[in-house]
């Protein structure tokens, strides 16, 4: 499968500099990864490459009767790191290489200031 890096890394600097422009964005956090399964998605294997790499997962089991949020989902943190959009990026990137060997694909990030 193909991704589109760039289109990811123009994503995360566009939506850097819109929050930048309506907040004081802290200068260092905890980075929130989120990661939707696909077909043949293997989340065992995927949080167990997440936690050798030293990140925190969460993992959400498919619930088709939840309207909002019916998907298997994977959440990592990154412990506290400088917050940048290259710094953003690096650690997206890093997880997204991961995701996609594993069949799950991005689905945005946020984070928690420290």
């Amino acid at each position: 499968m193909s991704f589109d890096y760039a289109a990811q890394k123009a994503a995360t600097e566009a939506l850097w500099a819109e929050m930048s422009a309506q907040h004081d964005l802290p200068h260092q956090g905890q980075l929130d990864l989120h990661f939707r399964a696909g077909d043949g998605a293997d989340a065992t294997e995927f949080m167990g490459w997440l936690e050798d790499a030293g990140y925190d997962v969460e993992h959400y089991e498919a619930d088709p009767e939840d309207e909002d949020d019916p998907e298997e989902a994977i959440e990592v943190q990154t412990g506290v790191m400088p917050l940048t959009p290259e710094t953003i990026h690096a650690e997206e990137r890093r997880c997204t290489e991961a995701a996609l060997r594993f069949g799950f694909t991005p689905d945005g990030w946020g984070f928690i200031g420290a």
